[in-house]
């Protein structure tokens, strides 16, 4: 749970996210990046750390827009002393979230060279996108988990539920244009050959 964030700043000033600055929009973008590193690897302290130093930078520039943006929409009585203030605020407000946006992108190099180093030092491992026929084995091999107790120990409800299995299988390669399932064919079945045997012994 990160402390410093920003989007909790945005929500509870109400203020539209497409008000926002073009800078403050950028830093939440970094924010944004700094959060999918962390959900990636969460349990990684330096990363917790880099992500609530930019959320408390993110939080800086945002709240330095959403003052001037609620600024804005005041009476128009008080426009012409808005302008007054705003023109003599403006210049400094500017070099505060120059500054800070310089902070923000020095952090955002750190943080991808931190998970670099660490993925290639083996700290940490590049996480490997699941192939479809993978997510299919696996949910096949639930399936079998779930066969009732009963079925489990009777051989002839298990060749029937392999062969109910391996229908759907082939239906789903020809309606999903899957290339192959042949690994996943051969695997259920030396689980359902597993299975068999044990019945038999029982």
């Amino acid at each position: 749970m990160i402390k410093n964030d920003p989007y909790k700043l945005l929500k509870e000033s109400g203020v539209a996210k497409n008000l926002l600055s073009d800078k403050t929009k950028e830093a939440l973008e970094i924010y944004d990046e700094t959060i999918d590193g962390l959900n990636e690897f969460p349990k990684d302290k330096s990363l917790m750390e880099m992500a609530e130093k930019i959320g408390k930078a993110a939080i800086e520039v945002l709240s330095e827009d959403v003052e001037q943006i609620n600024a804005g929409l005041k009476d128009e009585v008080q426009e012409t002393e808005k302008k007054r203030i705003k023109k003599a605020q403006s210049k400094k407000v500017v070099e505060k979230a120059d500054k800070t946006m310089d902070y923000l992108a020095e952090c955002r190099l750190k943080l991808r060279e931190e998970r670099k180093r660490k993925q290639e030092t083996g700290e940490i491992k590049t996480p490997v996108k699941r192939k479809l026929t993978t997510k299919l084995k696996d949910s096949m091999k639930k399936i079998i988990g779930m066969m009732p107790k009963a079925v489990k120990e009777d051989e002839q409800k298990i060749t029937r539920t392999e062969h109910a299995v391996q229908i759907f299988l082939s239906d789903l390669k020809c309606i999903w244009g899957m290339n192959k399932i042949k690994p996943i064919e051969e695997e259920l079945k030396e689980k359902f050959d597993q299975l068999k045997e044990k019945a038999v012994t029982e």
